[in-house]
This record gives C-alpha cells, structure tokens and sequence, in this order.
C-alpha cells in the first residue's frame, strides 16, 4: 500500500517518525510536510497529527486518514479531529469512551495504541538533551502554552526566573516554549532570552520545534497551564504546577471536560503569579505530594500500553487496512455516476442560461 505521513507542522515530526519507521518495510511511505507532494503520491491511507481530513478528504475521497493527534489536551479541537477522521488513536479504552461521551466519533473506530512520540520514553531510553545541566542541581523545566488567555507567560512577566525557581539557588530553569510562541510571541522569547543570556543556569530552547520528551525525562518538575505536556509529564511519575490563568472562560480553546482542566489536582495549582514561588518551592521539598492521583490519573491516560510499542501497534493496524481498501473504493465508485450527471446537468443549465441570455439581448 502507499502509505502517506503528512508533517503539517515541523513539531509533529517526533510523532510521526516513529510510525514512518515502523510502516516503511511494509509499505510505500511518503513523509512529507507539503500537501500537494501528498495528493500527487495518491495515498491509500494518509496517517496525521492535525485535524484537516474534512479538508483533505475533498480532494483525496478514495483515502483513509488515521488522526494520532499531536497532544492529549482537548482545547476543544480533539473532537473535531476525532469526527473527520476514519480511525482516531488514543491512549487507553478509558479515553475512547471519553471521547463518546462527549459525543465524538471517528468515521470507522478507534485504534487503542498509545502515542507515538511517548514510545521512547516509556522504553526507558536515554534521550539527549541540547544543553547541559551541571550535577546536583535540580531542573525545573517550563513549558508553557502559546495563546495568551491559557498561557502563564503574560502572568509571570520579567520576574518569571525568581518565582520558578521557588526562592531557591540550587534550580537550573529550562524553558521550552510552545512552538507557536516562537511565530507569534517574539516578545516573550525576548523576555526569556535576556535572562538566559545573563544568567548560566537559566535555558531556553530556541529551537521550539525540538521534541519535549527528554526534556520531560530529565525535569524534577514540571511548571505549565494548559499545556498537554502536563499529561505526558504523568509518564514519569513526578510532581508539577499548574497555572490557571483567570482569562480562561472567555477562550474558545478552553474545555472544562479536558483531561488538562479536569484533572488539575494532579498538580499543585497557582492561580495567580505569587504562589508560583510557593507552590514550586514546596514540590521541590516533596516531590511525593499527590503521588496518588498522578498513579490514577496515568492509569486511566495510559493503562497498561506502556511498553514502548506503539508504533507497532499502528503499523499492524495500517496493515490491516489492505482488507478494507476494496470496498473504500467500491463506495467511492459507486457514487460516481450520480457525482457525473449532477456535473452535466450543471453544464447543461449553465448552457441553456447563456443561451437566453443571448436570445433576450
């Protein structure tokens, strides 16, 4: 089969290189961020992590797009992306039936695989970071969201380095911006910057496309608002603060039934920017506070398909997709005839218009 992996976004390349590997011995793949280089390859199956199938279907109808999702948020799009799409990926039973409950579905069904870009991490594999953090020093990894009535990075200003740090001098601060932030928010990437050129244990990662899983594999904290690291970050079984940025009510992306509102106490919440300093501060003492509704929460996430197979498990559905091809397009050409007359019987009125036209001049 011919298989296609559309890179809509730089950032996805992390989630979907692991599906590319995985398919492509089986498979003609095609990875590729250009749209029309992915219409030319005529693909039987398209596998993405954005949600544009509705878009693309018009163009590609004898297709079969598998959505992985580029995050666990719901931001209000999940289920629109699960709605387009001919199969949807999650993490567990548990977030299929989240999904139906709130009245989303795909096309075809669910894969329960896992997620992609999580696969090394819960290998174990050791993940290089761009930057070095000396021995003994604590990490505290930000990592904020990009629209401003979610974000944290509007709420915390210049002073941000002091209360992230949680009044401590042992913390080395690593920033990791949403890639978005770098296109849209040059201001507050200046912001950052300045601090991380005057002070060595202050980083920010200008690349802002770059995978955040070895960040999340080396911080013992994790400071974020509305972010989906937040769910990832449950993987490895450490504590984190969490920003709730009080212009969230009147923001379109804001979904009170998302696993990243819903599920706040998995964290120590800060409502404003004072008990930033606090709350971080009072993490790094106890890194076991709310170790059991983290356990909770990560069970009901990811269940038990924690093993570092997901790609695998995609290739294998993809796989099976051979079967269902046949009558993909048999329900293709059958509505060909009519799709045929509706477009000549345009022409044809199209035709007779002009003529009347002419006939009344």
């Amino acid at each position: 089969m011919r298989v296609g992996l559309l890179k809509y976004r730089e950032f996805h390349e992390p989630i979907l290189r692991p599906a590319f590997e995985a398919l492509q011995s089986q498979h003609r793949c095609l990875l590729t961020a250009d749209e029309q280089a992915l219409i030319d390859f005529e693909p039987h199956v398209v596998v993405m992590g954005e949600a544009i199938a509705g878009r693309l279907r018009a163009v590609m109808p004898r297709t079969l797009f598998v959505h992985t999702r580029h995050g666990l948020a719901s931001k209000n799009v999940a289920y629109k992306g699960a709605s387009e799409s001919d199969f949807l990926c999650v993490t567990s039973e548990f977030v299929r039936d989240w999904y139906l409950q709130n009245g989303a579905r795909p096309r075809r069904g669910f894969w329960v695989i896992g997620y992609l870009q999580m696969d090394a991490l819960f290998r174990g594999d050791t993940l290089q970071l761009p930057i070095s953090i000396p021995y003994g020093r604590k990490t505290v990894l930000y990592a904020p969201t990009w629209n401003p009535p979610l974000s944290s990075a509007p709420m915390l200003g210049e002073q941000f380095h002091t209360l992230l740090r949680g009044g401590r001098q042992d913390v080395s601060l690593i920033i990791k911006p949403h890639p978005i932030i770098a296109e849209k928010f040059p201001d507050w990437m200046q912001i950052w910057r300045n601090q991380a050129q005057s002070d060595p244990h202050v980083h920010l990662i200008e690349d802002t496309d770059r995978d955040v899983i070895p960040f999340l594999q080396k911080a013992d904290v994790l400071v974020t608002d509305a972010s989906s690291v937040q769910l990832e970050y449950l993987a490895v079984d450490r504590p984190m603060v969490l920003i709730n940025n009080p212009q969230r009510f009147g923001c379109k992306d804001f979904d009170p039934a998302g696993f990243e509102w819903a599920w706040r106490d998995m964290g120590e919440e800060a409502h404003d920017a004072a008990e930033v300093r606090e709350c971080v501060a009072a993490v790094l003492s106890d890194p076991t506070r709310r170790a059991a509704q983290r356990a909770r929460y990560r069970e009901l996430m990811f269940g038990d398909l924690t093993d570092g197979r997901t790609a695998e498990r995609l290739a294998e559905h993809v796989t099976e997709l051979r079967s269902l091809l046949p009558r993909v397009t048999a329900e293709w050409v059958a509505g060909w005839p009519l799709r045929r007359f509706r477009g000549i019987k345009r022409r044809v009125a199209r035709l007779f218009s002009g003529f009347k036209t002419r006939a009344t001049a």
